[in-house]
This record gives structure tokens, sequence and C-alpha cells, in this order.
């Protein structure tokens, strides 16, 4: 159970409002003091609020209260009971690292908007890390599809994090194995904007989420997503980018296998094709003419994928593919005899990259 639930429990519990919060180092001490590690331990009644120490980090203490007014002795007795109880089993498991119990309250609040499709909603007060989110942030989502090597743990990702992000960077565990990055959005630049005004913002964001995953993977075997999104304001738009990242990375599984990094600005098409009913895209290959011969052979499929991610370009594709241009030239002719469409005509070009697609989605229904 992470803080975010036990703060509904205990608002289920009582009909009260509750809440999560850290403190800070003068506040901690005015309200629990500055005695033994047992006297901060303690419950405290404040202005008609009950305060219940979770734990503390550098002087800082995190807790939860609850609003005591028409409480039974009983009734504040229970909630004591509840949030001390927690507070001993999230020091058994060693859980220290700081803004840990702040980013699992958020994703509690994000999980439960997400399930409610709520792409628009904006932060809550009572979320800790709220007053953290209102600058320009760049959001990643990294899911690993590890089951049996060791899992990644806040503490071990965290400190990988900062040493690739020299800025500031937070954490916040979403779903199992799913993790959302948020990082400040002069990494873009260094701070250096000259030195990348030539490099647009998607350039710089593909390039450093190739590095981030690059230094993932060498630190975990295994086999990782990463999805990136432009910056945004978290505060009011962390939601909505979340939903965007998770759909891309569906999409990528889909239509980018063998690939790692999905970016939402390449996926316009498959996420138009991902969105038609099954029934209207098996109609719509069916119409569009039989290219099942060229598509399910492996190489002719990653010589069109290839050819229309080099933009349609003979010379480039021959490079990309490690093939001589004559090679590449007598397989573009040849899925013409096949299909009878020329692939180096745009309209062609683009009935084909379509019929490519709803051949993917629909091969792996």
């Amino acid at each position: 159970m992470d803080s975010e639930v036990l703060r509904q429990k205990l608002e289920q519990l009582t009909g009260k409002r509750t809440g999560i919060k850290q403190l800070g180092r003068q506040h901690s001490a005015s309200l629990f003091g500055m005695g033994t590690e047992k006297d901060q331990e303690q419950a405290v009644f404040h202005e008609g609020y009950l305060w219940i120490p979770l734990y503390e980090n550098d002087g800082r203490i995190t807790a939860v209260w609850v609003e005591t007014e028409g409480l039974s002795p009983l009734e504040l007795q229970l909630v004591n009971y509840a949030g001390r109880n927690f507070a001993v089993a999230l020091k058994a498991t060693g859980l220290k690292e700081e803004g840990e119990m702040e980013a699992r309250q958020l994703s509690g609040w994000l999980n439960s908007q997400l399930e409610q499709e709520k792409d628009d909603a904006e932060i809550p007060d009572d979320i800790t890390l709220k007053g953290r989110l209102f600058g320009d942030m760049i959001p990643f989502l990294l899911v690993s599809e590890n089951v049996h090597n060791p899992q990644m743990t806040y503490r071990s990702l965290m400190k990988l994090l900062r040493s690739y992000f020299e800025n500031e960077v937070l954490l916040i565990p979403l779903l199992d194995k799913e993790w959302l990055i948020l990082a400040r959005k002069e990494l873009l630049t260094g701070g250096d904007d000259k030195e990348d005004e030539e490099e647009s913002a998607e350039d710089l964001l593909s390039q450093t989420s190739m590095g981030l995953h690059e230094l993932i993977a060498s630190e975990w075997v295994g086999v990782f997503h990463l999805a990136v999104s432009p910056a945004i304001i978290p505060v009011k738009g962390l939601t909505g980018s979340v939903a965007l990242l998770r759909e891309t990375i569906i999409l990528g599984r889909i239509f980018q296998v063998g690939d790692y990094i999905h970016l939402p600005w390449e996926l316009h098409m498959e996420r138009l094709v991902n969105s038609i009913p099954d029934d209207r895209r098996r109609q719509l290959l069916g119409q569009i003419g039989d290219y099942t011969a060229v598509l399910a052979d492996k190489e002719m499929l990653l010589t069109l994928e290839t050819f229309f991610e080099m933009d349609c370009n003979v010379s480039e594709t021959a490079k990309k593919l490690y093939i001589h241009r004559n090679t590449l030239l007598y397989r573009l002719d040849k899925i013409k005899q096949e299909t009878g469409a020329d692939v180096r005509s745009f309209g062609d070009a683009a009935i084909v990259k379509l019929a490519m697609l709803l051949y993917k989605v629909t091969k792996r229904k």
C-alpha cells in the first residue's frame, strides 16, 4: 500500500478531509519537536487536525493529516493506529530515498485520473509535489518488459537518472514496471541555445531519448520501451501527456516491432489506423488490394519500412539497408510486379504505406 491509498482509506473510514504533506525543517521541528526519534514518531493534534508522521528525511517530516471535528475517541485511535502501522511498515522496507513517498502520492492520483479518462485534470493542492510542477518539463515514459530479471528500484533508477540529467529530475512510479520521468526543459540546450538552434526540439528529444535508453539498457538486461513528448507544464498537462505516452508505446509495439524508442510525432498515421474498428480495417485492406505476399515476406517488409523511413529516397534506403542500389531497385521492381504498385510514385507509396499499417494491426489482432 502506498501513501495515497492510505489517505483514501482514512478518508473513507472517517468521512473527513485527509491529506499527505511534506513539512519544511522549521515546520517539522515546531510541530513534532526536536526530541528523540521516538518523540518525532508520535501523532500530534494541531488546530483541528491530527498529524501522524510517516517518515523523516533530512529534517523534513512527511505526515498524513486528518480533520478531527466530529470524530469519536475510538475513531481517532483507529486513525492513529492505521497511520502508525503504515509508518512502521514503511520503515521496515528501508524506504528512505528523498521524494519517493511524494512521488507515490502523485502516482496514486495520476492513475486514478487516467482510469477515469480525465486527461485534462489539474493537480490538486494536497499533492505534495505540486509546487515543483509549474515550470516547463519534458515527460518520458519508461516501460520494462522484464519478467524474471531483478526489478529496478526507485533508488537505483533515480541514481542513474541523476547521473544522466544534470538538472533536476523527478521520478514517478506508475503501474508495475512503468516509470514517468520529468526533466527540466533546459536539458534540450544544456544552457547553450546558440549551439543547438539549428536542431529542432524533436531532434534533440530523439537524441536525448536514445542516450537515456542506451544508459538504462546497459545497466539492466532486458527489453525497455521509452517514449517522450514535447515540454509541458505538469501542473495542468500531466495527465494528458501520460495518456499520450502510454498510447505511443502501445502503437510502437504494434507498428515499430524491433524498435524501443517511440516518438508520438512519428506515429500520426499509425494512431489513425489503430482507431479504425477491426471490421472496417479488414474491409479497407480487402478494398485496397492483396499485398499479403509482399508484406508477409520479412525482407520485403523491411525494405518497404526503410524506404518509407528514408522518405522514398533510393540512395539513402540502400545505405541504411547496407545493400547495393541496384539490389534495392530490383526489390522495388519485384514489388511492382507482384502488386502493380510502384512505391517510387507518391500515390502508390501512400496506398502501400496504408496497406502495410492495416496489415500490421490486423495481423496482430
